[in-house]
């Protein structure tokens, strides 16, 4: 008697923690920025727990194209969102035509859900040369 109990709560324990990890699966963000022309870039980012870090923060003004990001979630529900600039010296703020090309990118689980070039998700002001946002709602936002 005493064996088929413990084996009950055996199988009990299994079964609910099988439950969790499906309820709860680990999403690995990774955020990702290229500029053309090999030009570094500056921005913020948010980061596990949706604070907002400035790229200055992370020890250099300015950070080289292909730089990535990546963590895991440690809030939910999240807003995942990166922010990059070119750095174009020769740029003032209104004009940006020198700019060289800068893309953000966001991966979950090593795929790509969002990227934008130039450009903003869902901003209606219209793009900037050098200048690119994107955001995520986090899971709101994930494909099943």
């Amino acid at each position: 008697m005493k064996q088929s109990f413990i084996i009950l709560i055996l199988c009990s324990f299994f079964l609910f923690s099988c439950e969790n990890d499906d309820e709860n699966p680990v999403v690995k963000v990774t955020y990702e920025v290229i500029t053309s022309g090999g030009a570094e870039w500056y921005g913020e980012f948010d980061d596990e727990n949706g604070q907002r870090i400035n790229t200055t923060e992370l020890g250099s003004s300015t950070l080289p194209s292909g730089w990535k990001y990546e963590f895991e979630p440690k809030i939910s529900p999240i807003i995942v969102t990166i922010h990059g600039t070119a750095d174009c010296p020769i740029c003032n703020d209104s004009e940006r035509m020198e700019s060289e090309d800068i893309t953000v990118n966001i991966y979950i689980n090593g795929k790509l859900e969002q990227t934008q070039t130039n450009n903003c998700r869902e901003c209606t002001g219209g793009s900037i040369k050098g200048l690119a946002t994107t955001w995520m709602k986090l899971p709101e936002e994930l494909e099943d």
